[in-house]
């Protein structure tokens, strides 16, 4: 919490109830802070506290105590290194575009953006490379399985590799083939980013099924 610290140490003593209200729960929280002290003020025969002007401060201060929260996520995610889930790097880097960011934090995002897409690469890289050996090694199965587990829900599957997928399993999926190994492939098929496009061969007979 370094980069918060710093700056609520330079914040006039006023400011400081509210930044601390900010950091809790953004500008929601300031409101029922506000709203309780004037609860509480009202039964004590108390004038209640200004809201507008109160409220005024808080978006005053919004965007520095945003900026603030962030670097000490972002320092964090970098420190982290490739020990952080690729899920919460990605948060942060997608919270740098909601907040106002200085030149030293400018250079924060960069870095962390860089590093997401290096990892999000290298992971796709290597689930492709997976693929084509399986194909390339005659095991079919295991690369529509593979294919069917991209590591992340977005990745999509090359259109050449696609096709080759496509084709591998269209032909090991024959009429002579073992019923229970036609069935295993049809699963993996079903649950491929090839599903619409593989087209068998033949089919095993149907006592053999049984």
């Amino acid at each position: 919490a370094a980069h918060r610290n710093a700056a609520l140490a330079k914040l006039r003593p006023e400011q400081l109830p509210v930044a601390e209200q900010l950091l809790r729960g953004g500008i929601p929280a300031v409101r029922q802070a506000i709203d309780e002290q004037n609860a509480a003020a009202k039964a004590a025969g108390q004038l209640p506290v200004s809201l507008d002007a109160l409220m005024a401060m808080a978006e005053d201060l919004l965007p520095v105590m945003n900026l603030a929260g962030w670097k000490d996520r972002a320092t964090a995610a970098q420190n982290a290194g490739r020990s952080m889930r690729l899920r919460e790097l990605r948060a942060v880097v997608a919270a740098s575009r909601t907040v106002s960011l200085d030149e030293d934090a400018r250079v924060l995002a960069r870095a962390l953006g860089d590093s997401l897409t290096e990892r999000v690469t290298n992971l796709r890289d290597e689930w492709q490379k997976r693929i084509d050996g399986a194909i390339d090694g005659g095991r079919v199965l295991e690369a529509l399985q593979v294919s069917g587990r991209p590591p992340e829900a977005a990745t999509r599957c090359p259109a050449e590799l696609a096709v080759r997928l496509a084709s591998s399993a269209s032909a090991a999926m024959s009429a002579e083939l073992p019923a229970a190994d036609w069935l295993a492939l049809l699963s993996a098929v079903l649950e491929s980013p090839v599903r619409r496009t593989v087209k068998p061969t033949g089919i095993p007979d149907a006592d053999e099924a049984k």
